[in-house]
């Protein structure tokens, strides 16, 4: 009776496990957009300000600039995201690129059908000038 339990406790987790992940949808064919269009098509879900207790480790240190694409699905979901270029060389990396947190967008009154899209993303870090 025991191992009857146990076994049926680790069969509903493992089902469990497995349908927690969810597979992008693409309601339509990905179009690929300029970062300034991007609030035609999805808007980001605001979230409560979390202060940190430090350095996030998915910034990146010292001073930089990257491009990188994020693909946003049907869902509104951020499902992908690819480096293409980062100066200096290992300033950004795919790794940093993964261990960023997952935006959720929301669609736009212009985008009812949730176009999913590709977006081109130029991010830079500058040092602080103190002006004083």
């Amino acid at each position: 009776m025991t191992k009857l339990v146990l076994w049926f406790i680790f069969a509903s987790m493992t089902l469990l496990g497995c349908s927690s992940v969810k597979e992008p949808t693409f309601n339509n064919d990905i179009v690929v957009i300029d970062v300034a269009d991007l609030n035609q098509y999805w808007v980001a879900k605001t979230s409560k300000v979390v202060f940190l207790p430090g350095r996030p480790k998915w910034i990146p240190k010292g001073m930089g600039k990257a491009s990188f694409f994020i693909t946003i699905d049907s869902n509104g979901t951020l499902v992908s995201r690819e480096l293409i270029d980062s100066i200096p060389n290992d300033w950004m990396t795919q790794k940093i690129l993964d261990k960023m947190p997952i935006q959720q967008y929301k669609p736009s009154i212009t985008n009812p059908t949730k176009i999913p899209v590709k977006v081109k993303i130029n991010p830079e870090l500058k040092a602080l000038v103190d002006i004083t």
